[in-house]
């Protein structure tokens, strides 16, 4: 009962002033999740066709769920690739007339590369995105251009 004998207007208290918050530490990979589908649809049409921002600029179109003009967003696309360099490497991993499963062509990578699995994995789907790499309907990847046979 100690406690409440104690008088709490009596006692210091620390000014808000000197206290300092540290922001927690974020692993892995910040997503933006400002970005709606309506956003990256209307970006991916840009992309495609950069005429169709001057059409909503001139017809003053707007969202159906806001009513306020859709902002561009930074697609994949838009990315800086550079697809000779991941050419280059791919040619290093991958034997022209061959195929591989997505675990092997990333542990080639890493070895290539001297990374870890997480990097060399961005690296495979770069590879794929870039079109430097394709798919067989069984989950097999092999170099564009060559016979996976």
């Amino acid at each position: 009962m100690d406690l409440l004998s104690v008088d709490i207007a009596k006692v210091k208290r620390l000014p808000l002033l000197e206290a300092k918050v540290t922001a927690p530490e974020v692993k892995g990979e910040l997503i933006d999740k400002h970005n709606t589908e309506e956003e990256r649809a209307y970006s991916k049409l840009i992309a495609i066709n950069p005429f169709i921002e001057d059409l909503v600029k001139g017809l003053d179109l707007v969202s159906s769920r806001t009513g306020e003009r859709i902002n561009k967003t930074e697609t994949k696309d838009q990315r800086k690739v550079n697809k000779p360099q991941l050419l280059s490497v791919a040619k290093k991993i991958i034997d022209k007339e061959n195929n591989y499963s997505k675990e092997e062509i990333i542990n080639k990578l890493k070895g290539e590369t001297k990374g870890d699995h997480e990097r060399a994995e961005k690296g495979f789907n770069l590879m794929v995105e870039a079109g430097v790499i394709e798919a067989t309907p069984g989950d097999r990847y092999y170099l564009t251009g060559s016979t996976p046979f």
